[in-house]
């Protein structure tokens, strides 16, 4: 059976803590644009207003952010063979309540009724 021994070189570099910093600080924003409707400009600054000043320097452009912000948001094309809107898919807590839906059918409930009728 053959061998290969590889030499292992030390780490060159010293840990750069800023860019940590920035990476948690895009995970963030990427987090939160998925999940809420707010304007990018706002998630960006609420985003920043925490960030420390010494890393500042280590952020992308604000431009960039921003980008991401959008990149991450997922346009929802509306179904086209559904008869009812999508204000009309969720109740006011923000449940899906459409269970099924097709040409001969609907049917209206949310996960958590279901979990009840079936206890």
């Amino acid at each position: 059976m053959d061998s290969v021994l590889l030499e292992l070189l030390p780490h060159s570099h010293a840990p750069n803590l800023n860019k940590i910093l920035v990476i948690k600080l895009q995970n963030n924003i990427k987090a939160r644009a998925a999940i809420s409707e707010e304007l990018s400009s706002t998630i960006l600054h609420s985003a920043l207003r925490s960030f420390p000043l010494h890393s500042a320097g280590s952020l992308p452009k604000s431009d960039s952010l921003t980008r991401s912000i959008r990149r991450q948001r997922q346009i929802q094309s509306p179904d086209e063979s559904s008869l009812l809107s999508a204000e009309l898919k969720k109740t006011d807590r923000g449940d899906d309540f459409v269970l099924h839906e097709d040409e001969k059918l609907i049917v209206f409930t949310t996960r958590s009724n279901l979990s009840v009728l079936k206890n």
